[in-house]
């Protein structure tokens, strides 16, 4: 590869072996707790070209992050994916991404390589043939991560690892985590919002990592905060409504709560803000964005604002475009942290200038505030009227006993048909006809869905 250099980073070998060494595996992934010297070393003597795109398929744990810095500070480019992603995706991943060597347990790195599979850091690498002619190229300090979806399949956002480490000191100023806090993460670390928010946060910070995993239980949430003595969790908003489906409070212990991934209805703040004897902050972002945007500190603010996700964090600056007589248009981020380019397949390319881009998200801005109206794409037309799909499922995930809910456009004539799925933690109390009632008295007819089906949630699953 590259001999035994070590590219330079903002961050220095010995903070990230220290922070390593004192972070708490709770997750039962066969940890081997390989020494980030040593993973650095194996991946050295494989003689891979630098900016080799690495893809790392491994469950939450000390491991990943373990690899992720080794690759890193090896000059090689990390990509977090799922454990669970089937050998067929990771290849048509490897082919639109130009991945060139793929690091997971031993049985599945040999399905993927074929044989040739090498022991780096405990784990096993299966090596990749890259295509000299692929137009996709990466450099030492990049870092990339597949988007949730909303721009494509097979979409990834190329950054800069620096990048990612300014975004997270932005997020713990607007968050309040401050060095000596111990952080836990249960959400995927292949999503940005885990592994940026709340893993590099927790470096940036100087905080005590403990790393949790699937399955979610409230039970071993709460036990988690007491047990470990925990300052500082995220979760989504379905988690967030399995905490409120329980009529008990919070853990004392834990001083802040965040939620993002997706946007909580201002009367679900107000039942978390109840529960919770401390700080609640509401954050939005995109990966593409590096991904932080914006924190709204919620146990500060006024009922009103608690529908809004809050101002924009240093140094970013936001706008709208294509603004309609409602003042609703798409929102505009201008940043130092936003991604240098799309890589793989995509529908769009959100660059609008080097450290701008468009979101594809819809807001309207009151008095510096952001408030969410819904992606561009989530408005059908239907017998001439504009349906929006985020009304329809924010209205479902109001309704107790829903986790979260999700739409589905069907073509299936002149107008399409609309399917909203709702997933539940008793299938037997809320059924499709209870859900259809509850939404006929908030939402109007033609706002309404053509059809409810509605699946058990399965706890042992993460959504973002």
């Amino acid at each position: 590869m590259t001999g035994s250099a070590v590219t330079r980073l903002p961050v220095s070998v010995g903070t990230l072996d220290d922070f390593l060494r004192g972070a708490v595996d709770m997750t039962a992934s066969g940890a081997t707790n390989a020494a980030l010297g040593q993973t650095m070393q194996d991946y050295q003597q494989l003689d891979l070209p630098p900016g080799t795109l690495v893809a790392i398929a491994l469950p939450n744990g000390r491991d990943l992050l373990t690899h992720y810095f080794a690759t890193v500070l090896s000059g090689l480019v990390p990509l977090l994916i799922s454990p669970a992603t089937s050998l067929s995706r990771v290849r048509e991943l490897a082919r639109h991404l130009n991945i060139g060597a793929y690091v997971a347990g031993e049985r599945f790195a040999a399905k993927v390589g074929g044989g040739r599979t090498f022991a780096v850091g405990g784990r096993w690498l299966a090596w990749m043939p890259l295509d000299d002619d692929h137009p996709e190229r990466y450099e030492p300090g990049d870092v990339v991560m597949l988007t949730s979806g909303t721009s494509g399949t097979f979409s990834a956002c190329v950054n800069r690892f620096d990048a990612l480490l300014r975004n997270a000191r932005r997020h713990n100023a607007a968050t309040g985590v401050r060095a000596g806090d111990t952080v836990l993460v249960i959400l995927p670390l292949y999503y940005s919002y885990a592994i940026v928010a709340q893993a590099l946060g927790a470096l940036t910070a100087g905080a005590r990592l403990v790393i949790g995993g699937p399955p979610f239980t409230t039970d071993g949430y709460r036990a988690t905060i007491t047990d470990h003595g925990i300052d500082i969790s995220a979760v989504t908003p379905a988690l967030a409504r399995q905490l409120l489906a329980e009529d008990r409070p919070l853990p004392r212990r834990l001083r802040t709560l965040t939620v993002g991934g997706d946007q909580l209805p201002g009367a679900q703040v107000g039942e978390l803000l109840a529960r919770h004897d401390g700080e609640l902050y509401l954050t939005y972002g995109l990966t593409e964005a590096g991904p932080r945007v914006s924190t709204l500190a919620a146990h500060q603010e006024p009922r009103p604002r608690w529908d809004s996700v809050g101002l924009p964090l240093p140094d970013v600056a936001v706008g709208l475009r294509n603004v309609r007589p409602d003042g609703i248009g798409e929102l505009v981020v201008e940043s130092d942290t936003v991604l240098r380019r799309k890589a793989g397949q995509f529908h769009h390319q959100p660059l609008l200038a080097p450290g701008r881009i468009a979101t594809g998200d819809l807001f309207s801005i009151d008095d510096g505030y952001l408030f969410f109206a819904g992606r561009i794409r989530d408005f059908v037309v239907i017998r001439g009227e504009k349906v929006s799909l985020l009304s329809m499922r924010t209205a479902a995930q109001a309704v107790p006993g829903v986790v979260r809910a999700r739409t589905a456009v069907i073509n299936e004539g002149d107008d399409p048909i609309i399917e909203l799925v709702v997933h539940v933690a008793d299938p037997a109390r809320t059924t499709p006809e209870t859900m259809t009632r509850q939404l006929g008295r908030v939402l109007m007819r033609g706002e309404r869905p053509h059809r409810v089906r509605v699946l058990a949630e399965d706890h042992a699953q993460f959504h973002k």
